[in-house]
């Protein structure tokens, strides 16, 4: 149950419905609502960082590396080379990698602490994630290149 009272679920299902019913915002709303949309990406790592908690991150230091090896480089590692093989070529394959190989969401990191989890280990995946992921959209969009697929 406490999967459907979730805000963040909530928030989903209603952005959903709004989107599907092609509501149309009064003007006035418009622009406040940007806004916060435009930062709510970097408050919510603001947030993640403030209640960052490093002894108890070093403590799950190896199933954090490997979700963040899985995340950002097993994943495309697999399914870069289907798509390629599919026929996926230019932003097509572009968009996979960001699919694939971005960072995993600060509201990962929302949810386990709404869901009641101490959210240590998911805070230290958003950190590692957030901080490699520079370097593993880089490589795959070297090889990418280096392949001629984009």
């Amino acid at each position: 149950m406490e999967i459907f009272t979730n805000p963040i679920i909530i928030s989903i299902v209603l952005g959903l419905v709004l989107s599907l019913l092609r509501v149309k915002y009064p003007p006035i709303l418009e622009k406040p609502l940007q806004m916060i949309a435009n930062i709510a990406s970097p408050l919510a790592l603001i947030g993640l960082g403030g209640g960052f908690e490093g002894r108890k991150a070093i403590a799950k230091i190896k199933p954090t590396l490997v979700a963040t090896f899985t995340k950002l480089f097993l994943w495309p590692a697999i399914f870069l080379p289907l798509a390629a093989y599919l026929g996926f070529r230019g932003e097509y394959i572009v968009a996979l990698i960001i699919m694939l190989g971005s960072p995993t969401t600060a509201s990962c990191y929302i949810m386990a602490r709404n869901m009641k989890h101490e959210g240590t280990l998911t805070s230290s995946i958003v950190v590692c994630t957030t901080f490699l992921s520079s370097v593993s959209l880089t490589l795959w969009l070297f090889l990418l290149r280096y392949f001629r697929l984009c």
